[in-house]
């Protein structure tokens, strides 16, 4: 038996659980988004584990054909899976409007077509993360 543990927050409560489920005979799999860093180093592989890590389930509303943030319409088809959002992601880490390093082994690509923006995370299982921000380029430009 597998379990996945993608909501689990801090190590002891990890030591805690996984030493629960090996006494119970379970294997324990951390879930990417919870290994010690990202192991991308291509936009591909960046654009793929982003879009299978949070990102995709958490902002996958933010997406669709015509959903207005930012006073900016969603100009594409909707993002109907984490394999179509991947091929997104890699066409703005490919050719993004700005990008810029940050902080913490973090860097920001800013898409003012879709008012997109992707932080890679070197420190991250998930490398990262990608949303449409409530106020557009503002928040990118905030970003340090």
């Amino acid at each position: 038996m597998k379990i996945r543990f993608d909501a689990l927050r801090g190590l002891a409560r990890h030591v805690i659980m996984a030493g629960i489920m090996i006494a119970l005979g379970a294997v324990v799999v951390p879930s990417p988004s919870h290994a010690a860093s990202c192991t991308a180093t291509t936009n591909s592989a960046f654009a793929t584990t982003i879009a299978n890590g949070h990102a995709y389930t958490k902002h996958k509303d933010e997406f669709v054909k015509g959903k207005v943030i930012d006073n900016l319409a969603f100009p594409d088809a909707t993002i109907a899976s984490a394999g179509e959002f991947a091929t997104f992601l890699k066409g703005i880490l490919d050719a993004p409007s700005e990008n810029k390093s940050l902080a913490n082994s973090r860097a920001a690509y800013w898409d003012s077509r879709t008012g997109t923006i992707i932080i890679t995370n070197a420190n991250a299982g998930d490398c990262g993360t990608a949303f449409r921000p409530t106020d557009g380029v503002t928040y990118y430009n905030q970003q340090k």
